[in-house]
């Protein structure tokens, strides 16, 4: 096979770096990747790659591969270069460590990786790497990302080379990025590649797109594939659903058992909205979320006696248990495969590849998602990892592109009622009495499911760091078992918390939720600026005065309205209560890098406003 069109460095000295790329955490000198497809199940991958470290900020003197029953590394070999490109050694076998990629909260799983890490005494130097990976068994291609997704990587030179057969179709989509593309024919194969010289790093930024957002990335995708004599097409979303439904059919069938189980839940009830709940209920206390990845790559899923036999399944088993479930009660769903995390990748209803880590499951005629391997979230409630996305429905005429809930900050606020009782020595008694909707609540709900009253006491007392010494009265979590939402009640003991100096007492009308999180200037920024998690919160606190203050100075009210989001503060004085309303909305928004400055002066007025101190005169 032949190699990249780039010539292979035969000099690695840190001083032929060209002076654009010297301002980096490491340098890619050369990477290429030359993927031989033979047919739709079998492949052969070899990749080379050449990487100055100039600092220890970054992890690519490290080495790892994957592999599994479809997937055998056939060599691996590794070189250590000085500052001036001078060689010092080989890697040994013996520096090549064999683990299994079991989880934590995996029971089992066939997939092995094999690691190298090369460490040298000084920075700069350079490591070299080789490998070639067999494939018998194929799902997807590899895609080539030649700055490997990370901050601070320079690129000199990469390349990405794909031959297939003639009769053979990729569909390929370059993002982020327009890198030299060649097409060819050699020896009855079709060849693709693509090329790049001279990447400069990117900055890690806050609020930045997810990385699959950012960084120069080329996904490749099969048309046909094969894996463990199970042939499919992904030509189209609907496609590859229908081999994602076809790889699955019957594995979310009732058992007897489950509809003795459905029979028993449901006999009362007459809505399908309670069966759902019922049911849901019943899944999340009877089983628990274990990863089992084995068998056709994660793909297919254990059956309904699996789960009911062991009381445990993966995202795949649990959401085709509870199908079954549903099915036992006349109800129909889908299950669905959707990217769970905080930054997902964009799903482009055009290019079809296999963008997905999780399953979740769809109630079409309740308009009900379901998040089987939540522990305590009620019915109907996805939460971050999954809102505000696209998910691919698997139903038995192929699949279907989705939107998962949007949620908006409306879904997730934080109310509260701070009561407040000053005494003359400015120490207080504080009350506050709390509900949380949507995001706000999360936390909550499962701190009062996992953690001890010690520990929940210890995370108040970390909260509210920024209060002088108190000491925590009364703590509770109430939660609402059908909806996502709960009630966060306590009661403080302050020591001053209002300062006395003579005739006068100062206060910060905003005692408890203050905002401190201001982003850092950033003198040229490069990157959209994103926030998924809208949110809102409303305080209104009352703070009872010793008797014989009058006031000298209020806060005065403030009102901002932006892109990013609104803020309303207002202060005044009824008798000897001063009454303090703030109302925050932080939006979702994905806009332009020049808006970062109005962003921080958003997120700076509201901290300003939020210190606001009003000063009090004795009589």
């Amino acid at each position: 096979m032949a190699m990249s069109s780039f010539a292979q460095k035969q000099n690695y000295a840190v001083t032929d770096i060209p002076k654009s790329l010297l301002k980096s955490d490491a340098v890619v000198r050369d990477y290429s990747m030359n993927y031989d497809i033979k047919s739709p199940s079998k492949a052969t991958l070899k990749e080379h790659r050449v990487i100055t470290l100039m600092d220890d900020d970054s992890n690519l003197n490290l080495l790892a591969i994957g592999y599994d029953k479809f997937r055998k590394i056939e060599s691996i070999s590794g070189r250590l270069y000085d500052a001036s490109g001078k060689f010092i050694r080989k890697i040994s076998k013996k520096e090549i460590t064999d683990r299994s990629m079991v989880s934590d909260f995996s029971i089992y799983e066939d997939d092995r990786v094999k690691y190298v890490e090369i460490n040298h005494s000084q920075y700069p130097y350079t490591v070299e790497y080789e490998y070639e990976v067999s494939f018998r068994g194929i799902r997807s291609y590899p895609d080539w990302s030649p700055q490997f997704n990370d901050y601070g990587v320079a690129v000199e030179a990469s390349s990405y080379r794909i031959a297939v057969p003639e009769d053979m179709d990729i569909r390929y989509q370059s993002s982020n990025f327009e890198p030299d593309f060649e097409e060819s024919n050699e020896g009855g194969a079709k060849v693709y590649q693509w090329q790049i010289t001279d990447l400069k790093p990117l900055r890690q930024e806050l609020y930045a797109p997810a990385r699959a957002d950012i960084f120069p990335v080329v996904r490749v995708s099969p048309t046909v594939f094969s894996i463990d004599g199970q042939k499919g097409d992904m030509s189209t979303w609907q496609s590859f659903g229908k081999f994602m439904y076809d790889l699955n059919e019957g594995r979310g069938i009732p058992t007897e058992k489950t509809y003795r189980v459905v029979q028993s839940l449901t006999k009362d009830l007459n809505t399908n909205k309670e069966k759902i709940a019922a049911l849901y209920k019943y899944l999340r206390e009877t089983n628990r979320y274990v990863s089992v990845q084995l068998g056709i790559g994660g793909w297919q899923s254990f059956d309904t006696e699996y789960v009911e036999k062991n009381k445990y399944g993966d995202c795949k088993a649990l959401s085709y248990y509870m199908k079954a479930m549903l099915e036992a009660a006349g109800i129909k769903a889908h299950t669905a495969l959707i990217e769970s995390g905080k930054y997902p990748e964009k799903i482009d209803n055009d290019y079809v590849h296999s963008a997905f880590n999780h399953m979740i499951l769809y109630v079409p005629e309740e308009d009900v998602w379901l998040e089987c391997t939540a522990s305590y979230q009620p019915s109907g409630y996805l939460g971050t990892g999954t809102e505000n996305r696209k998910a691919l429905l698997v139903t038995p005429e192929g699949g279907q592109l989705v939107e998962t809930p949007k949620t908006s900050p409306e879904n997730n606020v934080g109310n509260a009622l701070i009561k407040v009782k000053l005494d003359e020595a400015g120490s207080a008694k504080i009350s506050v009495r709390s509900t949380k909707t949507g995001s706000q609540q999360s936390w909550h709900r499962s701190a009062k499911n996992t953690f001890s009253e010690k520990e929940l006491k210890d995370e108040l007392q970390e909260s509210l760091e920024a209060l002088p010494s108190f000491s925590i009265d009364k703590q509770e979590i109430i939660l609402d078992e059908n909806a996502p939402s709960c009630e966060y009640n306590y009661d403080l003991s302050v020591r001053k918390l209002a300062t006395v100096q003579g005739k006068r007492l100062f206060i910060r009308p905003n005692v408890i939720h203050q905002y401190r999180s201001v982003p850092d200037r950033e003198e040229e920024r490069k990157q959209r600026i994103v926030n998924h998690r809208g949110r809102s919160s409303k305080d209104r606190i009352e703070i009872e005065l010793p008797e014989g203050y009058v006031a000298e100075s209020l806060p005065e009210k403030v009102e901002l309205q932006t892109d990013f989001g609104t803020y309303q503060s207002t202060c005044e004085l009824s008798g000897n209560q001063l009454i303090y309303q703030r109302h925050l909305t932080i939006n979702n928004y994905d806009l332009p890098p020049e808006k970062y400055q109005d962003m921080f002066d958003f997120y700076n007025q509201i901290k300003k406003s939020d210190m606001m101190k009003a000063v009090f005169v004795k009589k």
